[in-house]
């Protein structure tokens, strides 16, 4: 019973370490208007080219809602731009722009950057244990 405490104790801590890790990436990425909420549609344009809306919603399983309120904040950060999607006039294609394209190596420095603040507590052997351990239970 008392492992069965300890267990549910240190798993209420995923959630604190995944708050750690988020607030890390919001100060490495604040100075240039972005977030752990903003940056990853930047990589999924950059990675996968022009999209429409609704590919870029299912790329990221996040909700259509919130991707359209974060492709908003983006555009209006001059990051991304939109144009009606030839294929669908009821939707939208979205690019980066010339600012989108310089951003990405900053945003790839900036979570390198985080990394190493994240993981300075652990030493090698540890991060490994703890990548593996999280891969295996993402499966």
């Amino acid at each position: 019973m008392e492992n069965d405490k300890n267990e549910s104790d240190s798993l209420k801590q995923l959630a604190s370490v995944s708050r750690r890790y988020i607030k890390l990436v919001d100060n490495y990425l604040a100075p240039y208007q972005l977030n752990s909420s903003l940056y990853y549609y930047i990589l999924k344009l950059h990675d996968y080219g022009d999209l429409p809306q609704e590919k870029l919603v299912q790329l990221t399983g996040v909700n259509a809602s919130n991707v359209t309120r974060a492709i908003k904040k983006l555009i209006d950060s001059q990051y991304l731009k939109r144009k009606e999607n030839p294929n669908d006039r009821r939707g939208y294609v979205l690019s980066l722009t010339q600012e989108g394209h310089a951003i990405y190596p900053i945003i790839i420095e900036a979570l390198q950057q985080a990394n190493t603040a994240f993981f300075a507590p652990l030493n090698a052997e540890e991060q490994k244990s703890f990548i593996d351990s999280l891969n295996k239970l993402s499966d």
